[in-house]
């Protein structure tokens, strides 16, 4: 649906729910945020995309595979020891759940399958462990970053988790734009979006944009994140998803 230029928004007529999306985040974002909106339509036209948004309607061994290794790898582990579920984390103030950071692992698990179509093998873990290290130090500077030499500890986490949302409007761009990539996604299941949490799918990509964001604010040594934070991480994200895994071999 993105045509012209890289970060132009297509003149051509799209579906309703889609246009009134895209005028609700740029009314928050501004202009600022129009190439982060062309680059979520343009989803739309990604045949991996296309098969995310398919695989993600079903249950999630059927595109995952078996994964117990991955959650072993030391990254994953703490995080799992660093961060706190979402009952606890409410009632402690924490701003990063358990369950968000786990999807933010989904989301690229699901975008090594949109493109390989794979379920099996040690090579794919590799490939996605290898993105999520890039994507948690590099933001949308990923592909030209090389993963960590130290991976991040339990205290790491914890200061991650303290990072907090409401500065700068960032949190209410992300969810807009969260709405913007469901209607996109709506227009290729044909399937009806619910209200309030949308589409796995959806989901996933808005909390690894808020997990990109986080952690780009805590290097920044910032205890909050910024608009800023927020278009770095859903250009990460919706660059991973377009991106095909042998880009980032090597």
């Amino acid at each position: 649906m993105a045509g012209g230029g890289a970060g132009e928004l297509s003149p051509t007529l799209v579906a309703a729910p889609v246009a009134d999306a895209r005028g609700a985040l740029l009314e928050v974002g501004g202009r600022e945020s129009t190439s982060v909106a062309a680059a979520i339509e343009g989803l739309a036209s990604e045949p991996a995309f296309q098969v995310m948004a398919s695989a993600s309607l079903a249950a999630r061994p059927q595109w995952a595979g078996l994964v117990d290794d991955l959650f072993e790898r030391p990254l994953l582990k703490n995080a799992k020891a660093g961060l706190r579920n979402a009952l606890m984390s409410t009632l402690t103030g924490d701003t990063l759940y358990r369950n968000v950071f786990f999807s933010f692992a989904d989301a690229v698990i699901l975008w090594h399958y949109g493109h390989t179509q794979e379920r099996t093998g040690s090579a794919r873990l590799d490939a996605t462990y290898d993105a999520l290290q890039r994507l948690l130090v590099g933001a949308d500077a990923f592909l030209e970053t090389a993963p960590p030499t130290a991976e991040p500890d339990v205290e790491y986490f914890h200061r991650l988790r303290r990072v907090r949302l409401t500065r700068d409007n960032a949190y209410p761009m992300l969810r807009r734009a969260g709405r913007l990539l469901g209607a996109v996604e709506a227009e290729i299941t044909q399937e009806r979006l619910h209200a309030v949490r949308g589409s796995m799918l959806t989901s996933y990509v808005t909390f690894s944009a808020q997990v990109i964001a986080m952690a780009r604010a805590l290097r920044a040594e910032r205890d909050a994140i910024d608009r800023s934070d927020v278009l770095s991480g859903l250009r990460a994200i919706t660059t991973l998803l377009a991106t095909p895994p042998a880009a980032l071999a090597g």
